[in-house]
């Protein structure tokens, strides 16, 4: 498979872009960085996605500065072991990407900065997170926090503006190029999952051995690897969302739940399919059917112009009545109907597979999300999601994984 390329001319566009929204305010933007695995090793790298949209560049601590027609790129100074084990940065490489020549070290570079905010007093640039986020349990990248300290220890009195909403209404409506990644990334997801299906009953013991085939498909097919940590749960481990463990027995009675999604130059896929491990029951048909069945409603209620929260208030209703016909509930009350589908229906989908966009703003051509409809009863230890990614046309949407089949 050939992979989309994305030229600076799409990382210009999309300064330009940003600048004529933020109008004559300077903008200075970091990558992410570098985040200790244990001792001197660190994780895998991942670029902060408003960053990566605005150069090309998957480096860490390179910062990005615009004023008005003037851009330059401060890069970190590497000596001694650094070198020796990471190389020197490719500065030419960074230009050719990114489409930005003026390229300067941190000296040089912060000397820039600080004259130009000098005069400015005022700065565009991204809001960091909370250093702890609580509703994930998980802790931020702390470049944003880290620039910004050192900002206010270079120029007193700094006034910052927050660019997060503007990009995030950028990032929504997709380009060409963006449009064929995530078209690839669906592909080799689609083809990859394909194989897990057309295999007997009783070729996986265990759930990890669904994973390492899918990993190994994505990346035999050209992928870099996986959007985010894959989901292969049975069981009543399918009743928990983000079961990313992958540890558990197949049992021959269960259903099993993969939510995965390929990564094609930083683009996501995320295409979940429930499948059984034997002759499924009449029980897990018919729950499987409601599902399908409301994934099918869903897909007719999405055109431009709709608001999520009303097509959203339109999927709970109908799988509500969808839980009353199985006997899970006679109570159609949205926060009885939640406890059996926890999760929203749709997501915006990108450069991150929860990607950024407006949810208070009607649909539009350009946007891509996924539409992924599930039914959870634990005490009958069984999960069934069905999940799919669409784009958003002019008179409705078109279904990118139509080619992988949706059954029991």
């Amino acid at each position: 498979m050939v992979m989309p390329k994305f030229n600076s001319d799409f990382f210009k566009g999309n300064r330009k872009s940003l600048k004529r929204m933020v109008g004559d305010t300077p903008i200075a933007v970091t990558a992410n960085g570098l985040i200790q695995r244990g001792a001197d090793s660190s994780y895998q790298f991942s670029q902060d996605a408003n960053f990566w949209y605005l150069t090309g560049i998957n480096n860490p601590d390179v910062i990005l500065v615009m004023d008005g027609g003037r851009e330059f790129l401060i890069v970190p100074i590497r000596e001694g072991s650094r070198v020796t084990f990471d190389g020197q940065i490719d500065q030419k490489q960074l230009s050719s990407i990114s489409g930005i020549e003026d390229i300067v070290n941190e000296v040089t570079g912060w000397k820039r900065l600080d004259s130009l905010l000098e005069k400015n007093k005022q700065l565009a640039t991204l809001a960091p997170a909370p250093l702890y986020i609580e509703q994930y349990g998980m802790y931020s990248n702390p470049a944003r926090a880290r620039f910004i300290e050192r900002l206010s220890k270079h120029v007193s009195e700094l006034e910052l503006i927050d660019i997060r909403p503007e990009l995030a209404r950028l990032r929504m409506i997709k380009q060409g190029p963006e449009i064929a990644a995530i078209k690839s990334a669906v592909s080799i997801t689609t083809e990859t999952i394909k194989d897990i299906i057309a295999k007997p009953y009783g070729s996986y013991g265990f759930e990890y051995q669904i994973e390492a085939d899918i990993t190994q498909g994505f990346r035999y097919r050209g992928a870099l690897g996986h959007a985010f940590e894959p989901i292969v749960a049975s069981g009543d481990r399918a009743c928990v969302l983000h079961n990313v463990t992958n540890s558990g027995r197949l049992d021959v009675s269960e259903l099993v739940v993969i939510d995965v999604g390929a990564n094609v130059n930083g683009y996501s896929a995320d295409i979940t399919r429930t499948i059984p491990t034997s002759s499924p029951t009449k029980r897990q048909k018919d729950i499987f059917a409601a599902v399908k069945e409301t994934q099918s409603y869903a897909f007719e209620q999405l055109k431009p112009g709709i608001h999520l929260k009303t097509f959203e208030q339109k999927i709970v209703k109908f799988i509500g009545n969808k839980l009353k016909e199985l006997k899970v509930t006679k109570d159609l009350k949205e926060s009885t109907v939640r406890q059996y589908f926890p999760h929203a229906t749709s997501h915006f989908l990108g450069l991150n597979v929860h990607d950024v966009g407006d949810y208070q703003k009607p649909l539009t051509k350009g946007i891509v999300l996924t539409v992924e409809p599930g039914i959870y009863i634990p005490e009958e230890r069984i999960g069934v999601r069905i999940e799919d990614d669409v784009l958003v046309t002019e008179n409705g949407i078109e279904i990118l994984s139509r080619n992988l089949p949706t059954r029991l």
